[in-house]
């Protein structure tokens, strides 16, 4: 069934007030951004933006939850159609690097910087909802370890450290990517993160599989 033209309107709306919150605070910081810059940048009234978000704080939260359905679908759709442990994996980088080349600024403002010798750990002011994203991480890595049990590919049982180092990894790699000034192509970066996780975090069970050709 369609949607209502009410609720595709509120949709939009929150969609352009999220997009330009993400424009601002990538621009100028999360502490230094107001609620009239936002609205300036969404083309509303600053009254339409309160109908919607009562501050600056729940639009990040809405940021982070249609950041994380987007990321979801995207993790779904790319894992869902890879079919060795190698290709799972390098679809699951990819698609996590390129959320932050998608919104570099954005991310460098309220997630990072991070702690690098805590990667797990946000610091910025979306730290806590960045949490979220990272527990969709470790459900899609359980996900991919315990595929590649099922295929012989690697042999089980998956240790929790294994778990607990490809979060980290994953995170950090977001991280430490959102300061390249001009990082490696989003699917080279991945490739290279995946066969260093299969080989180099606890995961060198994994049998016949080969770096990718350079």
């Amino acid at each position: 069934m369609s949607r209502a033209p009410a609720e595709l309107l509120q949709n939009y709306r929150r969609d352009q007030i999220v997009n330009a919150a993400r424009e601002v605070i990538g621009d100028n910081g999360y502490e230094q951004t107001s609620m009239d810059q936002i609205a300036r940048c969404a083309g509303l009234s600053r009254s339409t933006v309160y109908e919607y978000f009562s501050s600056k704080e729940e639009i990040l939260r809405g940021s982070f939850a249609a950041h994380r359905e987007q990321l979801g679908r995207e993790l779904e759709r790319c894992v869902g159609d890879a079919k060795t442990t190698l290709e799972q994996l390098t679809a699951f980088f990819e698609v996590c690097l390129a959320s932050v080349d998608e919104h570099r600024e954005y991310f460098l403002a309220v997630v990072f910087p991070l702690s690098l010798d805590e990667p797990t750990r946000a610091d910025g002011p979306g730290g806590a909802d960045f949490a979220g994203v990272v527990k969709h991480f470790y459900e899609t890595v359980d996900r991919i370890l315990a595929d590649g049990v099922a295929r012989g590919e690697l042999t089980g049982p998956i240790r929790p450290s294994d778990r607990s180092c490809l979060g980290t990894l994953i995170v950090g790699a977001m991280g430490g990517r959102g300061r390249l000034e001009s990082p490696p192509a989003a699917h080279e970066a991945a490739a290279q993160f995946a066969h260093f996780a299969l080989h180099g975090l606890g995961l060198s069970q994994l049998r016949g599989v080969r770096m990718p050709a350079r």
